[in-house]
């Protein structure tokens, strides 16, 4: 038995599908099938019913499987902890939603690199819901993210407030309801659309708001990337809708309140069972200095 042969068989067991898990692993399905089949023949047991294409689990089957989660987990801890052993200062992981990453990365990234001119920062961008998902799942360990204002605290991740903010509903500067000082969504309807991906909860919130009102969002295109959003808003009739600190310095596009609000903060996440290396630690700190 090998970590390999428990990740392959965890991953069809997640996927219920060799096709599926091969692809998510970029291996061939031979792999996958040769893995589960050595762990059969080492253990004299079956791991699957296979009937009709479709997988299930033996008893033997869950059993495994409960017993190679703990398993991975504890190997992931403990590479968690070599690294921190032999202190890798030199880069730092940070999952951020791309929107994030136009207004509020900047300023951090250049305060930060002044005081650790030598650390590399690696950026991973994810929308919020993934990037929290990676944070839970140990993709990576410090993420930027979204949260709405009355969310609950968790009993998983350690969540810092970095700051506040709301949408808006933005439109460039001669669209009709640039006029309006505040909106409801049945002032929206019909309205074309750019929304961002469905990874981000920008795009959860807004369809749950157009939901409560009853009405369908007219999305046309969705899209994580603000100067995307930026060009497309300016050069055509159509809405989005956007954090308040990114309109402070533009000219040609306009934020209207929106009647309900959609009030949300920006949070920094980490796990709190996450063996830390020295730089992230040190992010972390610099973060709470900043936030104030």
């Amino acid at each position: 038995m090998t970590f390999t042969q428990l990740q392959y068989f965890i991953e069809v067991v997640k996927t219920n599908n060799i096709s599926k898990a091969a692809k998510k692993l970029f291996v061939s399905q031979p792999a996958i099938s040769s893995a589960i089949k050595e762990l059969e023949k080492e253990f004299k047991v079956n791991l699957f019913i296979r009937y009709n294409n479709q997988l299930t689990l033996t008893d033997e089957g869950h059993f495994l499987y409960e017993k190679a989660q703990e398993l991975i987990k504890h190997y992931e801890k403990f590479k968690d902890d070599m690294s921190v052993y032999v202190k890798n200062y030199e880069v730092l992981k940070i999952g951020v939603p791309p929107m994030l990453g136009t207004f509020l990365l900047p300023p951090i990234i250049e305060q930060f690199s002044k005081i650790h001119p030598y650390v590399e920062i690696q950026i991973i961008e994810l929308g919020s819901v993934a990037n929290k998902e990676a944070i839970l799942n140990r993709d990576i360990t410090l993420g930027l993210t979204v949260n709405r204002r009355e969310e609950a605290e968790s009993d998983v991740l350690n969540v810092h407030k970095v700051v506040d903010t709301t949408l808006l509903f933005t439109v460039n500067k001669d669209h009709p309801l640039a006029k309006k000082q505040i909106l409801d969504f049945e002032d929206i309807d019909q309205t074309p659309l750019v929304l961002m991906k469905e990874d981000s909860l920008q795009s959860e919130l807004v369809k749950s708001a157009f939901e409560r009102a009853g009405i369908k969002p007219n999305i046309k295109i969705r899209t994580n990337q603000l100067y995307t959003i930026r060009e497309l808003l300016t050069r055509n009739n159509l809405g989005a809708f956007t954090f308040n600190q990114i309109l402070e310095k533009e000219d040609n596009l306009i934020g209207v309140p929106l009647k309900e609000p959609i009030n949300l903060q920006i949070v920094l996440s980490w796990r709190k069972d996450s063996a830390l290396n020295d730089i992230t630690r040190q992010f972390i700190d610099f973060m709470i200095g900043f936030s104030k």
